[in-house]
Parts: C-alpha cells; sequence; structure tokens
C-alpha cells in the first residue's frame, strides 16, 4: 500500500516541477518582451538624435559655402565698381580740362591786346584814363582764370622749360650757366588741378645759351 501511494505522489510532483519550470520560462520571456521594446525605443531614439545632427551638419557646410560665394561676389562687384568710379573720375577730368582748354585759349589773344594796351609805356594825359580802364578790365579777367584753376606764368629769368615754353630766338653767351629765359615774347599759361598741371598755351620766349 505504502509503494502504491508513494508511486502516485511522484506523476503530481513531476507536474508541479513542469509547472514552475514552465513558469520561469513565462517569466523570462516576458522580461525579454519587456526588455526589447525598451531597447528599441532607445535604439530608436539615438537614430533619431543622429540623423537631426547629421541634416543640421549639412545645412551649415552649404550656409558656410554660400557665404563664400556671396564674399567673393560681393568682392568682385566692389572691385568693378572702384574701377568704374576711377575711369569715370579720370573722364570727367579729361572733359573738365579739354573743356577749360576749349574755353580759355579762345580768350587769350583778346587779353593778349589788353595786356598791350595796358602796358604802354608813353600815355597822353587824353588817353590816360583809358589805360588805367583796360589795366582794371585785364585784372577782372585774371581773377576769373585764377578761380577757374588757370595760371598765368612770365618765366623771365627761369631755366628754359621745353614742356612749358617756346624758345623762339636765342643768344649764346659765356654769363649763362644753362639755357635761361632773357626776354618773354608772349606769357604762357596753364591749368592745375591739385598737383596736376597741363599747358594751354607755352610761353614764348628769348634764352641765353652758354658758349659752347
Amino acid at each position: 500500500m505504502t509503494e502504491n501511494t508513494n508511486a502516485k505522489s511522484d506523476p503530481s510532483k513531476e507536474d508541479m516541477v513542469s509547472e514552475k519550470n514552465s513558469q520561469t520560462v513565462t517569466l523570462e520571456e516576458t522580461k525579454v518582451e519587456k526588455m526589447n521594446p525598451e531597447e528599441s525605443t532607445q535604439s530608436t531614439e539615438q537614430t533619431e538624435t543622429v540623423e537631426p545632427e547629421i541634416t543640421l551638419q549639412i545645412e551649415l557646410e552649404t550656409a558656410k559655402k554660400e557665404i563664400e560665394s556671396l564674399k567673393d561676389s560681393w568682392a568682385r562687384e566692389r572691385a568693378e565698381f572702384q574701377n568704374y568710379k576711377r575711369r569715370s573720375a579720370q573722364e570727367f577730368g579729361s572733359i573738365r580740362k579739354e573743356a577749360v582748354k576749349s574755353l580759355v585759349t579762345g580768350f587769350l589773344n583778346p587779353i593778349d591786346n589788353l595786356e598791350r594796351v595796358a602796358t604802354t609805356k608813353t600815355v597822353s594825359e587824353e588817353l590816360k584814363p583809358f589805360v588805367d580802364g583796360v589795366a582794371m578790365v585785364l585784372k577782372e579777367f585774371y581773377s576769373v582764370l585764377e578761380k577757374s584753376n588757370v595760371v598765368r606764368f612770365d618765366p623771365k629769368g627761369e631755366s628754359f622749360d621745353p614742356m612749358s615754353m617756346e624758345a623762339l630766338s636765342s643768344e649764346e653767351d659765356d654769363q649763362y650757366a644753362e639755357e635761361t629765359v632773357i626776354e618773354v615774347y608772349q606769357p604762357g599759361y596753364f591749368y592745375k588741378e591739385n598737383e596736376e598741371k597741363f599747358a594751354l598755351r607755352p610761353a614764348r620766349v628769348r634764352i641765353g645759351k652758354p658758349k659752347v
């Protein structure tokens, strides 16, 4: 009887052990199931975090390239504008010089005639008021020319400068160490702007030369 009872109790023990093992496996599977979604979520979050960083990096590089391109474009445009301003200033200066030259040269012969009258040495009492009036008009002309940067020059006693003078006659003498203006037949005029100047009319002169 005892053996039969024991024999009957053994299967129930096996069932209990099997049931426990089954429960253990179920718990492990549950744990695994619980862990997998978390790990999957973490992996997804990491991927989602990395992707925006890569996108931002690409956008940043693109923006840097665009900025460099704009800088180069701006530098080229600025250089072109500076060249345009320089060319415009040069063209304006040339036009201004030619306009002044064209205007002033038309007055030079009349001014020469007025100078001849104003410098007349022998004047009668009747003509003196007339000559004085011509001299006053001549001074007004000089003033107007000066305001227009037109300078009259009388180079008597100066070294001969072929760029601004024209020698109509000459003489040689030991007293001259270099070519020197000894007489002015007609004064010269030049236009001056800042440090630059160009001749409107050369001074016509007589020069003294050293003997060869």
